[in-house]
């Protein structure tokens, strides 16, 4: 019997965990911080086991590692290194949904050396996007088209029927995660000359989709990194972003302008409201009024959009605030998790969306490959679906002996992205595709 291990048990692990015991029948360790989330997940399984690990438990990670015969790391990018430390030191694969960063890309002769994979990028974005991506653009090499532009968007957002709050988000993955995102440089290409967006959300803009609606963009990680590794001439005109509902953008730019969103200061809460919080954080002089004072203090009217979303939040209130110590950004995503949670019956929307322009002898077309999926109303999310299936497919395929490339990898080349794609495909994640002759 195949024995995987699952490092993290957050919010998109669960189709994972399924698809590992009842379609797999795999043996299933979830290891994770808080060992109750891995019991629900596994709800009693014979196949499934929990167990409580934390990344400073070298021991026990090794343990995990040496009992597996294939680890998928769920965690955040901090415990990546240690993960494929050990993973290579016992020469087991290891899949994350995360970027080929510098820091994990570093493995890569090492190990080849220990005929290991790290495969990396198999969530939803990055993951599906570029897989399917990929496939276009090895498809119009092959054909002996000419690729000048590619545009690439992918969202995980509420559905239309459930976009039902001011901030038109909800949460769908782990929200720290978005936090963290949100300080995080992107780089885009127009005609060959890169795009430095430090302030990525001041770089959003308005986009029709085609065949889906009307959003805001805005540039998210370095899209430039895919060029060589695409096979791109490099006069290309590249931009991967993210897809959100109107306001989004400029919501995010003024939580940022504040100092909301903020990362690395502890500070303590205890014995103190959400009033006292704003009152300290912008100098004001006692909670009376405070809304009128932080509008005046961020040169706002008291009505303005901003204002009234934190207001409906309960940033304002003289409430005690729930966490004892953390960041800011703890401090606003605990607010913000009360009301901006999906409920049973709601339903996210996972967006992929690529676009390709591309010149033949006798003719220019756009090329587009859509994805568009919701979640199950009380069942599993579309994102948990879509950040967690092609990670499971992806290690019963090295289970099975059909993925064998070594170093640290992207799934980008066919042997790995087509019978991924595949195997999504029988959940429903299946790329549209279209061609339009222009002019």
């Amino acid at each position: 019997m195949k024995r995987v291990a699952v490092l993290g048990a957050g919010y998109v692990v669960k189709p994972m965990i399924d698809y590992f015991i009842d379609q797999c029948k795999y043996e299933t360790i979830v290891a994770t911080r808080t060992v109750s989330k891995a019991e629900n997940i596994i709800a009693g399984r014979p196949l499934g086991k929990a167990v409580s690990w934390t990344a400073d438990q070298v021991d026990l990670l090794e343990e995990i590692v040496q009992e597996a015969e294939v680890v998928v790391a769920m965690t955040p990018r901090s415990t990546h290194n240690i993960i494929a430390e050990m993973c290579i030191k016992h020469s087991t694969p290891m899949i994350t949904t995360d970027f080929k960063h510098p820091e994990i890309a570093k493995y890569d002769e090492e190990a080849k050396k220990q005929g290991t994979l790290i495969l990396t990028e198999l969530g939803e974005d990055p993951g599906l996007d570029n897989m399917g991506l990929k496939q276009m653009v090895d498809e119009i090499h092959a054909e002996g088209g000419k690729i000048t532009e590619i545009v690439s968007y992918g969202a995980g957002i509420p559905s239309f029927e459930h976009n039902r709050n001011p901030w038109g988000y909800k949460f769908s993955w782990d929200p720290n995660g978005l936090m963290r995102s949100a300080v995080s440089p992107a780089t885009y290409q127009v005609n060959g000359k890169p795009i430095e967006a430090t302030e990525k959300f001041k770089h959003h803009r308005v986009v029709d989709v085609h065949g889906i609606g009307t959003f805001e963009t805005y540039p998210s990680s370095d899209s430039t990194r895919y060029i060589g590794a695409f096979g791109l001439d490099k006069s290309i005109s590249i931009y991967k972003g993210l897809l959100r509902f109107f306001g989004y953008c400029n919501t995010m730019i003024n939580l940022l302008k504040v100092k909301l969103i903020e990362n690395h200061e502890i500070k303590n809460f205890e014995n103190k409201t959400y009033a006292q919080f704003v009152a300290e954080h912008i100098g004001a002089d006692g909670t009376e009024n405070i809304k009128e004072k932080f509008a005046k203090h961020m040169s706002m009217d008291v009505k303005d959009d901003f204002v009234k979303k934190l207001d409906w939040i309960g940033l304002f209130d003289n409430v005690q605030i729930s966490l004892k110590e953390g960041t800011n950004s703890n401090l606003l995503v605990d607010l913000m998790l009360k009301k901006m949670d999906y409920k049973p019956h709601e339903k996210d929307m996972i967006i992929v969306h690529n676009e390709v322009t591309v010149g033949f002898p006798d003719r220019k077309e756009k090329r587009i490959s859509s994805m568009v999926e919701e979640g199950i109303p009380y069942g599993d999310s579309a994102m948990a679906r879509a950040v967690s299936l092609p990670p499971a497919i992806a290690s019963r395929l090295i289970l099975e002996g059909k993925i064998t490339d070594t170093g640290v990898c992207m799934p980008i080349t066919k042997n790995i992205y087509e019978p991924i794609l595949q195997g999504m495909e029988d959940f429903g994640f299946a790329f549209k595709k279209e061609t339009i002759l222009l002019d």
